[in-house]
């Protein structure tokens, strides 16, 4: 909030100006007792929405990493967790500015743009800022990918992570309709996370003749990134 008149448009369209520092998220009855009121709890969505947030700060730090210093990298994420984030929240599934353009609203079940775009689009101002790595050089074969175990491993963690990230983006299993959209959203995020290494992996074997294990994983983060819009 504060929303406009009809309850459901932010009013200034561009970021919320409640429940900074969990103003409001506790409130008592007139026994003193906490009062629970049905439904979701502003507890619950800040630690939901906590974990997107992070989730969009890190990753910048793939497209970065030893490349800046770590003071550096703490004031970026302490810009994109407190500014950058909560602003394209507001936007988005806040019911701000752009839920009114052409009338059509906005749709992103699990945050592929609210939570990827926007960290994509941090990692890629960062890489641009930094340019090129110092002594790389992508066709020396030193520079290639040289532990495949662990950035197979690193992908199958991430996927695991994902059926949190999706399927908890129900934002219940309170009964039966609930628990069916979830099983629904873990059949997809499967099927797009397989679909995309298997894809990835057929085309790099067309043109190379060569099993490229590291491109298949980056096929299945790209199908699970795909799938997170809904």
């Amino acid at each position: 909030g504060p929303f406009e008149d009809n309850g459901k448009y932010l009013y200034n369209g561009f970021i919320g100006a409640e429940g900074f520092a969990a103003h409001g998220f506790l409130k008592e009855d007139d026994t003193g007792n906490m009062a629970i009121s049905p439904g979701t709890s502003k507890m619950l969505t800040w630690f939901f929405q906590w974990a997107f947030c992070t989730a969009a700060a890190t990753i910048v730090s793939g497209a970065v990493a030893q490349r800046v210093k770590s003071p550096a990298y703490a004031i970026y994420a302490f810009i994109m967790a407190g500014f950058i984030y909560p602003v394209v929240v507001a936007w988005t599934w806040n019911n701000g500015w752009i839920m009114k353009v052409a009338d059509v609203g906005y749709m992103d079940f699990a945050g592929s743009g609210v939570v990827h775009l926007t960290g994509g689009t941090g990692a890629f101002c960062g890489a641009a800022i930094l340019g090129k790595r110092i002594g790389w050089y992508p066709d020396d074969p030193a520079f290639h990918p040289h532990n495949v175990p662990l950035v197979v491993l690193g992908t199958f963690i991430l996927w695991f992570g994902w059926y949190g990230f999706n399927c908890g983006s129900t934002l219940g299993l309170h009964d039966a309709g609930t628990g069916a959209l979830a099983a629904q959203v873990a059949m997809n995020t499967t099927v797009a996370a397989s679909t995309g290494g298997i894809v990835v992996f057929a085309i790099r074997y067309a043109k190379l003749r060569k099993y490229d294990v590291p491109a298949m994983c980056n096929g299945i983060l790209g199908g699970l990134v795909s799938i997170t819009a809904g």
